[in-house]
């Protein structure tokens, strides 16, 4: 199976090169304006031999990211450069993407000045909290401080909020776990499965890198060393996605997905008490999934996959 997506791509090359012992370089994109391919705090690392994971635009803007960070690496300081597509000369003679945007992009060697940086990051992914920096862009060379509480950045210093890996549990493996957590995959989530049935767990359809917890839902959920940011309910057993719905009404998931038409749904509710059904019922989503149409269980999985990703990048 192909790397992660995402952000979780992106730092599980950095942790790889790292403990390789190879030079790289962690470059984020500081500020934008106008139409851009990616905001502010996206993140990519390329290696001295020029390896990239991580993307700031749809190609065009990707050989002169490497070409700073390669020279980021040799001269063991970090640099900024500012991509401007917004002129009819870049059009012509530049980039050629016809975005009209601008992008500022720092970049750090490590070994070196991006390690802290980095530490910050996986840090912060790893707590499952947003990292909040302020970056001073103009300085020489540009240096960064992690700010708390929304504290204002000070003249010479731009803000990026870098949000964690999403973290998703999947109760039920399902026809339709295998496409979903694939689809999970590629966007870079942090994903487990979980089911009693160990018959349905070792489906090979399912994803080898996604962890496998042959658990029933309490147990499951009891097992996480953090709180899921989603969990879906799809074991289609009522028995145990009522069980899963007990268990949830006292976690703090924000998002939690039952699989299912909503008359399932009704009778799953009225058979908890008005306490638990008042505690889940603001985060619950049931049917889970953006109506898309189509129907099995790649649509299925789909329709949550999309669900998820329209959750997790609403403004906070």
């Amino acid at each position: 199976m192909n790397p992660p997506g995402g952000l979780r791509g992106v730092l599980e090359a950095a942790r790889a090169l790292r403990a390789a012992g190879q030079a790289f370089a962690l470059a984020l994109v500081t500020d934008t304006e106008g139409s851009t391919y990616r905001k502010a705090g996206a993140l990519a690392v390329v290696a001295s031999d020029g390896g990239r994971t991580g993307t700031i635009s749809g190609g065009c803007l990707e050989p002169a990211l490497v070409q700073l960070c390669q020279q980021v690496i040799a001269d063991g300081r970090a640099a900024c450069t500012v991509f401007d597509t917004r002129g009819d000369d870049d059009l012509l003679f530049g980039s050629g993407s016809g975005c009209r945007g601008r992008m500022r992009v720092l970049a750090w060697p490590l070994p070196g000045a991006g390690d802290g940086l980095l530490d910050a990051v996986l840090a912060a992914d790893e707590a499952g909290r947003r990292l909040a920096v302020a970056v001073a862009v103009d300085a020489e060379p540009p240096g960064w401080r992690v700010v708390y509480a929304d504290a204002p950045a000070t003249t010479g210093e731009v803000s990026v909020r870098i949000a964690p890996v999403p973290r998703v549990l999947v109760l039920g493996a399902g026809p339709e776990a295998a496409p979903l957590l694939a689809l999970g995959h590629a966007l870079g989530w942090h994903l487990q499965v979980a089911d009693h049935r160990e018959g349905l767990l070792a489906d090979p359809r399912l994803p080898a890198s996604v962890p496998r917890l042959s658990l029933r839902p309490a147990a499951a959920l009891a097992a996480l060393p953090r709180p899921a940011d989603a969990v879906l309910v799809m074991t289609h057993l009522a028995s145990a996605d009522l069980e899963a719905l007990r268990a949830l009404a006292d976690t703090a998931a924000p998002y939690v997905g039952l699989l299912g038409p909503p008359g399932r749904r009704d009778e799953l509710l009225a058979e908890l008490d008005i306490a638990a059904r008042q505690r889940l019922q603001p985060r619950l989503r049931a049917p889970v999934g953006l109506f898309l149409g189509g129907e099995g269980p790649e649509a299925i999985a789909l329709a949550i996959a999309a669900d998820l990703q329209r959750h997790f990048h609403a403004p906070p």
